[in-house]
């Protein structure tokens, strides 16, 4: 049996707009969750846009509820997505602190970022993920005994940017790495730049072509100035953060075993093949205070997406890879010794998060007839088990509140 109560109150925002049993969800966190939902859907505030949110929420209590009498917490699946979640978190937590300062932006910048989005250019690059290749690459083209193509041909595993020079056609502003775009819209026409540090490696890069589109006015800058501001500050951040895992590196004195790295990538790329398990005790990197072995860089480079595990084509690759997983514990072990996690504003959004992956989590089991009654499609299944989860269930909902409140 469901009780549905429908009531009204006079004291508003810290006062009961729900009550799901003894789940409160007040008019003040109706109000923030609800504008956050507006503005990330096309969809205007209206009395049916409100009661349907409001149902999206009552659902999401029972759903949690449910997780917990069924004691879901301990699902293998939601415990490493938790974790994984938790870890990410304490990075950018960390990184807020020692990396997003609130970089200063003056009005010459945020001119210079509004004309170039008004630009497309077309460019190519010779690119190494090792400064020293990149170093002696360009001491080679400086040199004129060698010209771009064949560099390029060299520098390049993909077919299509070997042969056709490192040329990666046209690109607006925002199609491009910040630091990359920076370097490149600097540039005069048929200009080669020095040597520019992405989040992805090594690039010298020379500007073939440009194209503006159409004329810009005061006005045009003045409606746009607040997101070229924040654009201005994530190019900023993006090049500080290279420049911090840069430094950190190089503090880590981090050393591989070249001759198991190269085993190693070979047995990787070798469909079939059964030397890994061989290598496991290996030491593969040593770096100041500790060392991964092989069966341990294995271990970690399971926690990359499939995109990042698709990049590591060379043995270079793979050191800078696993090179990047070691400053990220070293990361990782800073942010706990500073106890980031004990922010309030963390165990805030960690909780938010944690019920957002157990709600998906849930219905992800009943999706897969893994919960519920797995009778016909997902909307149908969905019906039935939200009936069951209302059972002996008192819902109460302050309506006037509903029907007057103001954004």
């Amino acid at each position: 049996m469901v009780l549905l109560v429908v009531y009204s109150c006079d004291k508003v925002d810290q006062t009961a707009l729900i009550k799901v049993d003894d789940d409160v969800i007040t008019l003040t966190t109706f109000k923030d969750q609800y504008q956050k939902h507006l503005a990330s859907v096309p969809q205007e505030d209206n009395l049916l846009s409100r009661y349907s949110f409001l149902n999206k929420l009552i659902d999401e209590k029972l759903i949690l509820r449910y997780a917990v009498l069924n004691e879901l917490e301990n699902d293998s699946l939601y415990v490493k997505t938790i974790k994984d979640i938790y870890q990410q978190m304490l990075l950018n937590y960390y990184f807020d602190q020692k990396i997003n300062e609130d970089f200063m932006v003056t009005d010459l910048e945020a001119r210079k970022f509004f004309a170039w989005q008004n630009k497309r250019i077309h460019v190519r690059h010779l690119f190494s993920r090792s400064q020293q290749k990149i170093m002696a690459l360009q001491e080679r083209l400086l040199s004129g005994n060698e010209n771009w193509d064949t560099l390029a041909f060299e520098c390049f595993q993909d077919s299509i940017l070997r042969s056709s020079g490192g040329n990666i056609g046209w690109h607006d502003f925002d199609g491009l790495d910040p630091v990359f775009a920076y370097h490149a819209y600097s540039l005069n026409l048929g200009e080669i730049s020095d040597i520019v540090r992405t989040s992805d490696g090594y690039s010298i890069i020379q500007l073939i072509n440009i194209e503006t589109n159409g004329l810009l006015t005061e006005n045009d800058f003045q409606l746009k100035k607040e997101k070229l501001t924040d654009a201005v500050k994530y190019f900023k951040q993006k090049k500080r953060l290279v420049n911090v895992t840069d430094s950190t590196s190089i503090s880590l004195n981090i050393n591989f075993n070249r001759n198991i790295v190269e085993q190693l990538h070979s047995s990787i790329i070798s469909v079939g093949s059964n030397q890994v398990e061989s290598l496991y005790k290996e030491t593969l990197v040593s770096y100041r205070n500790g060392s991964w072995s092989v069966l341990k860089s294995l271990q970690r480079l399971s926690s990359l997406s499939e995109r990042q595990l698709s990049k590591i084509i060379t043995p270079l690759d793979l050191e800078q890879s696993i090179t990047g997983l070691i400053c990220r514990e070293k990361f990782l072990n800073d942010a706990k010794n500073k106890k980031i996690f004990q922010n309030i504003s963390f165990d805030k959004d960690f909780s938010a998060e944690k019920d957002k992956v157990m709600i998906k989590h849930v219905l992800d089991k009943l999706n897969k007839n893994q919960i519920g009654n797995g009778i016909g499609i997902f909307e149908e299944k969905y019906s039935s088990f939200r009936d069951e989860l209302m059972l002996n269930t008192i819902v109460m909902i302050d309506s006037a509140t509903v029907k007057r409140f103001t954004l």
